[in-house]
């Protein structure tokens, strides 16, 4: 999972060369965090009929996922950026190919839960 993680960053700062490292921190902290946002609130919608009873949870693992997940991006990745290059520029293309499609494929899924959200938590 961590190297999931590290190829996830590594990736974005490739894709966003011009953009100062540290904001792809940020960058990928936010799209860490709507993956698991999304993805709980689509079990909570899937499996309750209300989401109203668990609002306060819901409220406080809102507010907590971010900065835990904020701390942890910029201990392991602040200034790596070059020692992630260094390592991934020396991995085979099969490798490469199937950690861009993995990660690719969860932004793609993020959105696709943040629309089915949308769309449960409407109201009919």
């Amino acid at each position: 999972m961590k190297k999931i993680l590290e190829y996830n960053y590594y990736l974005f700062a490739e894709k966003f060369s011009t953009i100062d490292k540290e904001k792809i921190i940020t960058f990928d902290t936010i799209f860490q965090y709507l993956f698991i946002v999304n993805s709980v609130l689509f079990i909570v919608l899937f499996f309750t009929e209300s989401i109203k009873d668990f609002l306060l949870q819901i409220c406080v693992f809102l507010f907590s996922t971010y900065f835990v997940i904020r701390f942890y991006n910029l201990k392991q990745f602040k200034n790596k950026y070059f020692l992630f290059d260094s390592n991934w520029k020396k991995e085979q293309i099969t490798t490469k190919t199937f950690y861009k499609t993995f990660i690719w494929s969860i932004v793609v899924l993020t959105f696709l839960l943040m629309i089915i959200n949308s769309k449960l938590l409407s109201p009919s």
